[in-house]
């Protein structure tokens, strides 16, 4: 089966275009209707084509306002190839300030390469997969910490198994351009259906980035988000001459296997002892779960599993069995 989804944009043409790719829908209350996602495309001349997108997550927003702004702003005849620029990749979750799509309660990042047959979320991965990474040079993924998480500012690179080492030396290069203090290797814990996941087992250049926490948006976080993407965009060479601020020098560091992520042991309430940024030892207190509807049991202790520093924690204190309580990462030379 091919694409669903079709759109008013021609990613052959020349010029800027700015339209959406509109994904057929039909719900109780529309008989044919559709789920417009916002897009454009900006080509001019011989070049690379680079993607970008945000609000894979829908309640992520520094990306798309630095996507968008270079939607107003940018102009054909300054790019040199083609800038596809994809805002709210999951305009649904967006729309309802979600991580994940109210119309079929699924993770876009966690179903790519997506299905034309299949759920709203896994059509628009399909499409994007197979006719606008198909297309791609580079892809760059912005990212937040959403309503669910603190992080550290930082660059993703997916540690892709059997990578190549060109490519693993090209996403090396977009993180140290991009400027921000941490990069992290990631496996996402053997699950590469995200769509740099994706991407990199595809042998495109690809960066993620962590860029906002909380929910919040900050002058400050949407400044780094666009400072670090026009960094990335002018060395790609799709915008040669645009202006950049430089960068920082950033830390690597990687996500080293399962024991860096500390979960909830069953549903309660925690106590967190830890602070972004903290050195952490292995058998350290992380917290303590309390069964307020027990008040006669004494809390348990949690303990971490894994030296390192902590990257990234939840932000609600009423936890469920298996929720994500704490990141640790661990310095790491350069790839």
């Amino acid at each position: 089966m091919d694409t669903t989804v079709f759109s008013d944009i021609d990613w052959n043409r020349e010029g800027k275009q700015i339209g959406s790719l509109r994904l057929p829908y039909s719900p109780d209350d529309d008989a044919w209707g559709v789920i417009p996602f916002p897009a454009a495309s900006i080509r001019h001349g011989d070049g690379p084509v680079v993607v970008v997108s945000g609000a894979v997550h829908g309640d992520e927003y520094e990306g798309p306002m630095v996507i968008a702004e270079l939607m107003r702003q940018i102009r054909s005849e300054q790019v040199c190839g083609q800038l596809i620029l994809l805002p709210a990749l999951n305009a649904p979750a967006m729309r309802a300030g979600r991580r994940t799509s109210p119309i079929d309660h699924l993770n876009l990042n966690r179903v790519f390469p997506g299905d034309h047959g299949g759920a709203p979320t896994e059509q628009i991965a399909g499409y994007v997969a197979e006719h606008i990474f198909a297309r791609a040079d580079y892809y760059l993924d912005l990212h937040a910490g959403g309503r669910t998480l603190f992080i550290e500012p930082s660059a993703h690179v997916v540690l892709a198994d059997g990578m190549d080492a060109a490519l693993a030396r090209s996403n090396a290069e977009l993180a140290e351009v991009f400027g921000v203090p941490i990069t992290v290797q990631t496996s996402n814990m053997g699950d590469y259906r995200t769509s740099a996941g994706y991407a990199s087992h595809k042998g495109i250049p690809t960066l993620a980035a962590e860029m906002g926490m909380g929910g919040w948006v900050t002058g400050d976080s949407v400044g780094a988000t666009r400072d670090a993407t026009r960094r990335v965009l002018k060395h790609t060479g799709v915008l040669p001459d645009i202006d950049t601020v430089p960068g920082q020098a950033t830390r690597w560091t990687r996500i080293d296997g399962a024991n860096a992520y500390l979960f909830a042991p069953f549903d309660g309430y925690f106590e967190r002892r830890f602070m972004l940024g903290e050195s952490i030892e292995a058998g350290q207190l992380a917290g303590l779960m309390h069964q307020l509807s027990r008040p006669a049991l004494e809390p348990e202790p949690v303990y971490f599993q894994s030296s390192g520093t902590l990257y990234a924690h939840g932000l609600v204190g009423h936890v469920r069995a298996g929720q994500n309580l704490a990141v640790l990462v661990q310095d790491v030379a350069r790839p």
